[in-house]
């Protein structure tokens, strides 16, 4: 569908509601949740709602079941989004944005329409010195690692003072599942089944990073050791060697209990809820300025989260479903085509062209996504066959999904011109590959056979275009894991 003959569908709907303008392009709100898992969502199956906010947004919306990250950090999934770009083609090396000058960002495009654009975001990985800041007219942080607590209330102050005579764009975003989990009263430990949170459990929900194969350790050497000295950081050797180190500690490590591990999976689904209050809040605010029947809300998380699954506490290691397998809600204005459920897979980077097609504008050259507006409107959409998502450690991981499995490739950076001549050499099934349990060798080598054919389309980012980190902020990151480890 050509995006010319996207307007008419938001018109009917905006006249469907008495408020006929079809010359008026809509509004734009994109919303990130930080680290929150997709099987949390009532509408995805969660049976413990958790959800209701967000369930009734699903409700008026139109919901993707299959949609994929292109990144498991902040950083590149958001500057991935932002520009219908893989994230290795716009990351830096210091976790900055390295956006090429002839790569167009939404808020530039949109900006080229005539739209007013502001983002408020809750700090650390997208504060302004290494956020994806382009195009932005408006770009406010809020405390680092801070939640849609912090960042609605900025979103709304903004909404208040904008030029109410142009359409606006506007990206709000929040920490709020991201670590630690414990939430304010009563939300912290709203789903705790009876737990008594002690001074050791409270350190461990503020430090679950640092939980590896059933231990909290203090710092994060460990974890970089092992990442450093294998291939695969969850290989058997890697744990024969986190087994070692364990034992020659002193003082010992501390012990990981049933119960913590229950509290810290009860302290998550709280942080859950929160952020669906906040979700549900700032949709309260739209509808009381009569912002709904004309705006376009996309819902989306930037990755997920592990939670005990391999020993782990932490996206760093892996992207299996846990971390890759995201939210994805579209709302039309006035709740139009509400209800729908797609379950053909898509990718992160199909929220650009699909949000341009909405607004009647032309896409910018060299984007990677789909537009989604034929599955928006209930006709035949197939998706794709195949999504990409890279990793941490220096995005030295990289998988691919499809319908029948996933294989995932650790080894150079995927930013690495010798990335598809190792893919294509490396031995399979082997050390370099491990592919999702019950993926037939068949469909292994195909997925091999699609990474490599992904690999020659990557265009890799220059250092002319790099952003130097602060040295104080590379120190707050690495405070919570995520600079050496990223």
């Amino acid at each position: 569908m050509s995006h010319r003959t996207a307007l008419p569908l938001l018109a009917l709907a905006a006249c469907a509601l008495g408020a006929c303008a079809p010359d008026a392009p809509p509004n734009v709100v994109l919303v990130s949740l930080d680290t929150f898992r997709a099987d949390r969502l009532g509408v995805l199956g969660n049976p413990d709602g958790l959800t209701p906010n967000l369930d009734r947004f699903a409700a008026e919306g139109i919901l993707f079941t299959r949609a994929y990250s292109q990144a498991s950090v902040t950083t590149p999934s958001h500057t991935s989004v932002l520009t219908s770009r893989y994230a290795s083609e716009v990351a830096g090396d210091n976790r900055a944005p390295n956006i090429a000058p002839d790569m167009y960002t939404l808020p530039q495009v949109l900006g080229a329409y005539g739209y007013q654009s502001a983002a408020r975001v809750a700090g650390a990985d997208l504060s302004p010195e290494i956020g994806p800041t382009r195009g932005f007219d408006s770009y406010e942080t809020s405390v680092d690692f801070g939640s849609l607590f912090h960042t609605v209330p900025m979103a709304v102050e903004w909404l208040d003072q904008r030029d109410a005579t142009r359409p606006f764009f506007l990206f709000v975003h929040g920490y709020d599942t991201h670590s630690t989990y414990l939430k304010p009263t009563p939300f912290g430990l709203l789903r705790a089944e009876g737990e008594a949170i002690d001074a050791s459990e409270a350190a461990l929900l503020a430090a679950t990073e640092r939980v590896i194969d059933g231990h909290l350790h203090p710092g994060f050497e460990l974890l970089d050791t092992v990442t450093r000295a294998h291939l695969r950081p969850r290989s058997p050797e890697a744990r024969a060697d986190l087994d070692a180190m364990v034992e020659q500690a002193r003082p010992p490590f501390p012990s990981v209990s049933a119960s913590d591990e229950t509290l810290i999976h009860d302290a998550y689904d709280g942080a859950v809820s929160y952020a669906d209050a906040w979700f549900g809040t700032f949709l309260a605010r739209l509808q009381e300025r009569d912002l709904l029947d004309d705006t376009v809300i996309v819902l989306m998380a930037d990755h997920g989260e592990v939670l005990g699954e391999g020993g782990l506490y932490h996206r760093c290691c892996t992207l299996d479903d846990t971390v890759s397998h995201v939210p994805l809600l579209v709302r039309l204005p006035g709740g139009a085509n509400g209800g729908r459920t797609v379950d053909a897979m898509v990718e992160l980077v199909d929220i650009l062209p699909t949000l341009l097609e909405l607004v009647g504008a032309d896409p910018p050259a060299g984007i990677r996504g789909t537009s989604l507006v034929p599955a928006l409107e209930g006709a035949p959409f197939s998706g794709r066959t195949v999504a990409m998502t890279q990793g941490g450690l220096g995005f030295r991981m990289l998988s691919a999904r499809s319908a029948d499995g996933r294989l995932t490739y650790t080894g150079v950076q995927s930013a690495s011109e010798m990335l598809g001549e190792l893919l294509g050499a490396a031995q399979l099934p082997g050390p370099a590959f491990e592919a999702s349990e019950g993926t037939p060798l068949a469909e292994q080598q195909a997925l091999r056979a699609g990474m490599v054919a992904w690999e020659s389309t990557l265009r890799h980012p220059s250092a002319e275009n790099s952003v130097e980190t602060p040295p104080e902020l590379q120190e707050q990151l690495r405070a919570h894991g995520y600079w050496d480890a990223k």
